[in-house]
């Protein structure tokens, strides 16, 4: 016999900008696994940072963690902005609330 699972109540529209320009986008079905893409996106460049941007995101990888997931099961985006000399890097992850699946068929 098999199970139907629902479908999810909300998705969560990752993605991340350099000076503007986005580089990547992710969507995800958990608070979790936004922050788990967000996490490892944000590893692949921390040690390519200069010092004071590098703390920053040593910081939030270590300790930002729990703020963010609680904005996010909140249905509050949460924004990460990381600045070094000219570049900007900015991650977002905004939940998007998905339609009951009887309406999404109508």
């Amino acid at each position: 016999m098999s199970v139907r699972t629902q479908p999810p109540q909300q998705v969560y529209y990752c993605e991340c900008y350099v000076n503007e320009r986005r580089i990547g986008t992710y969507d995800a079905y958990s608070p979790r696994e936004a922050l788990r893409w967000m996490r490892i996106s944000l590893m692949m460049i921390a040690t390519t940072l200069d010092e004071a941007p590098y703390r920053r995101a040593r910081t939030w990888l270590d300790h930002g963690q729990p703020a963010a997931a609680h904005d996010l099961e909140a249905g509050r985006p949460h924004t990460l902005t990381l600045r070094q000399r000219s570049t900007q890097a900015t991650w977002t992850v905004s939940p998007i609330p998905c339609p009951p699946a009887h309406e999404a068929r109508a």
